[in-house]
């Protein structure tokens, strides 16, 4: 079970390394870091590009209290528990990650002439 572990935490940080990196390939190509042509950028999107790597420390604290769980009967949660939140932890960062390179911009509409 701790290779699992092991495998499942080394999965959430080449997937947060992945999507950080192709984020920042999608802004690139639209212009990122200027807002040219009244592209403003999602406050979403801007945040993952800048402090998208801070993510990393979510599955090293992940893999920490798994292994602290495995060892022992419970801590926190059960072994279980810490095994669905991994994995719960996995797709909430993929999902935000993919919904900022889906829509990384928006062009507001211009009212008048």
């Amino acid at each position: 079970m701790s290779r699992n572990i092991t495998i499942l935490g080394l999965i959430q940080v080449l997937l947060v390394i992945l999507v950080f990196f192709g984020l920042g390939i999608v802004m690139k190509m639209h212009g990122y870091p200027h807002e040219d042509f009244g592209i403003r950028w999602n406050p979403l999107a801007l945040l993952l590009r800048r402090y998208g790597l801070i993510l990393l420390l979510v599955p090293v604290t992940w893999v920490f209290f798994a292994g602290l769980a495995y060892n022992r009967r419970r801590f926190v949660f059960s072994f279980a528990v810490w095994g669905v939140l991994g994995i719960v932890f996995s797709i909430t960062i993929i999902s935000l990650f993919l919904y900022a390179c889906v829509e990384p911009f928006y062009r507001p509409i211009w009212m008048g002439g």
